[in-house]
């Protein structure tokens, strides 16, 4: 068996930091995979102990049927810097820039993933499901991938302990480890980035826009509103910068 494992610490209560992974669409949509797979249907007791829920997956990400080598580009974290910086939030890069999680392929392989789509429909069953302390599920197949989220509160918050086990002949290459932490090493980051919005207007203005509209929307569709909002961005600053100018050359002469 191989196991993986990550924690971050995030500025939130377990409660809140808990319901967040519970859900399973709100999970789905700030992990980086978002885009490989979707949701089809939930059980009507879940998250209860033997509920299950099943999704469909295209080219088999991590832990489930054997190593990948693409790369989802999260747009989440540039969403962030962009919006806060629109409504007066102080966000460096160095704080919103996601770790990258995987390395750039050669044209041979990108060529062959390209033409390759593999889908899959898979179930996966709630093993245990304590709140606000731990989360546990897995892949419903010969070869489990289990997965253990566990939550501990600590004087700033709550610390989230993440743990993934599979099977041996689910592993690739020598590069499907470090991809795979990858993986998760965003997913987490962008869950403390989602939980810590709370408390002011601006951070709860941009919670909504999120729930409202981003987190639905696919990776190429992200990317697209991150686009117009840079160019808008870029026009409020080119605007504002003549209009200093303008003032500056008018007091001038």
């Amino acid at each position: 068996m191989q196991r993986v494992d990550d924690l971050v610490d995030v500025e939130a209560p377990c409660e809140d930091v808990f319901g967040i992974v519970v859900d399973i669409e709100r999970r789905m949509q700030l992990s980086p995979l978002w885009g490989l797979s979707i949701l089809l249907g939930v059980a009507a007791n879940y998250p209860k102990p033997g509920s299950s829920y099943r999704v469909r997956v295209t080219d088999a990400p991590f832990g489930i049927a054997g190593g990948t080598s693409q790369s989802v580009q999260s747009a989440f974290a540039g969403l962030v810097q962009v919006i806060s910086w629109k409504i007066g939030q102080s966000a460096t890069r160095a704080d919103w820039e996601p770790d990258s999680v995987a390395e750039r392929r050669s044209a041979p392989d990108a060529i062959q993933a390209q033409t390759t789509v593999v889908e899959k429909e898979q179930e996966y069953i709630v093993a245990e499901y304590e709140p606000p302390r731990k989360f546990i599920y897995y892949l419903n197949a010969d070869c489990r991938t289990i997965v253990t989220w566990r939550f501990q509160s600590i004087p700033r918050g709550t610390r989230i302990n993440y743990e993934e086990v599979f099977c041996d002949e689910n592993a690739g290459g020598e590069d499907f480890l470090p991809t795979v932490r990858g993986v998760i090493r965003e997913w987490l980051v962008n869950i403390k980035r989602y939980g810590e919005l709370r408390g002011s207007r601006g951070r709860l203005f941009l919670k909504w826009f999120l729930d409202r509209f981003f987190l639905k929307l696919r990776p190429d569709q992200r990317r697209t509103v991150l686009l117009i909002l840079f160019m808008q961005a870029v026009a409020l600053v080119t605007f504002v910068v003549a209009a200093i100018g303008l003032g500056i050359a008018g007091l001038l002469f």
